[in-house]
């Protein structure tokens, strides 16, 4: 077996998400083990290529993309340059392949075709990767053979995504959780100084209850429910601000600008904090009293797993593999999407004792640390990569 396995991560959005942050937080770990990481993303103006220059990995910036389902001009005009851009986009990925001697392809995502192609006119082996479960059955139905074909392993971050994809590939499937950085998000190392300072810049008072929610601004996230919960909340605490982190993206400025005119309407414009992209999460996870993820669908949210580190109870949907993360009534409560009266209640419920919160966070911090740490995730891809090699020979 070579002395040094080359690895292609070939990803369809250069903007941060689940995927970018695992390979950030791995990277050099694996480096230090004989595993050397490259990335392939979209043409673009996304900041997750800086981000991973910054974790060692060799970035390069191509015509990749992905098809849409056409709603509007715009979609349509997304497809027309997906198609423009789809052979070019495949030629790049054999270049850059070829001039890296890599060794695999891991393919990120269910619409990764240029990858998938890629890899097979160059005869590497395949790793592909389930995040989300946000595609039709019908889709998966119909792609299923393919990926099988051309996969050697499939990583899942769930139980759940295994289930939702069905990929029933015996021994090449793989669960591989996301790292949490249980250095990084340590209540024990958030200054005193810090969080007075962030609860001044937020004009947040001693006495005020923070509740907190961490991801972009997308309708995925549900951020209307848990709105209109605040809204509810209110009217019996008067107390409570709520936090909400995340970048907005560019293809959901719309539904941004309908929070913003349901935050108004319920006259919340004192109480709710769009805060954007920030880079000190720990020291904002820090004031919170409680975290709230109110998505539709997801796979297994790195934000709950980092508020769990920082030792705070959590009420999140029963989606996707969250129900994986959160032991019910011992580290959060869970309730059913695009329900905003359940968010009320379990907020409300552990409103009714700090002492529980105290409890719920502390075991929360246990259960990141013994099942879902960097180490964990790093030994996970190893374990796979040197598999697959010694396969080969």
């Amino acid at each position: 077996m070579k002395k040094e396995i080359k690895v292609l991560n070939v990803l369809l959005d250069d903007r941060i998400g689940g995927a970018h942050i695992r390979i950030f937080r791995i990277a050099r770990k694996l480096k230090e083990r004989g595993i050397e990481y490259f990335q392939a993303v979209p043409n673009g103006n996304g900041e997750a290529p800086n981000y991973a220059r910054k974790a060692g990995v060799t970035v390069y910036r191509c015509g990749l993309g992905t098809p849409h389902f056409i709603r509007n001009f715009k979609t349509f005009f997304l497809n027309i340059s997906y198609l423009i851009n789809f052979i070019p986009s495949i030629y790049y990925l054999i270049r850059i392949i070829k001039l890296n001697k890599i060794d695999i392809v891991h393919l990120h995502g269910l619409l990764n075709f240029q990858g998938a192609l890629a890899a097979l006119f160059t005869g590497r082996l395949v790793v592909w990767h389930f995040h989300e479960a946000l595609y039709p059955k019908f889709l998966i139905n119909i792609l299923r053979p393919f990926t099988r074909f051309v996969a050697d392993s499939f990583v899942h971050i769930s139980e759940d995504t295994r289930n939702y994809y069905n990929t029933d590939s015996g021994s090449k499937e793989v669960i591989i959780y996301e790292p949490v950085d249980i250095k990084k998000f340590d209540p024990a190392l958030i200054e005193e100084g810090k969080k007075d300072f962030l609860r001044k810049e937020l004009n947040i008072s001693e006495n005020d209850i923070v509740l907190g929610s961490v991801g972009n601004v997308s309708w995925v996230k549900g951020y209307e429910n848990l709105i209109v919960s605040m809204g509810t909340l209110k009217k019996k605490n008067k107390r409570l601000k709520l936090l909400i982190v995340g970048k907005i993206l560019s293809t959901q400025v719309g539904y941004y600008k309908r929070l913003k005119k349901l935050v108004s309407s319920l006259g919340l414009e004192g109480d709710i904090y769009f805060l954007g992209m920030r880079e000190d999460i720990p020291q904002l996870l820090s004031i919170m009293d409680i975290f709230i993820m109110s998505s539709l669908t997801e796979g297994t949210p790195i934000s709950i797993m980092e508020a769990m580190s920082m030792k705070i109870p959590v009420v999140a949907s029963r989606v996707g593999g969250i129900p994986e993360l959160i032991h019910e009534e011992e580290t959060g409560l869970l309730v059913n999407s695009d329900n905003p009266d359940e968010i009320t209640d379990a907020v409300f419920n552990l409103l009714k004792s700090s002492k529980t919160r105290k409890k719920m966070g502390v075991r929360a911090r246990e259960v990141v640390k013994k099942k879902f740490s960097v180490e964990d995730c790093v030994k996970g891809h190893e374990k796979l990569y040197k598999k697959l090699m010694k396969l080969t020979g």
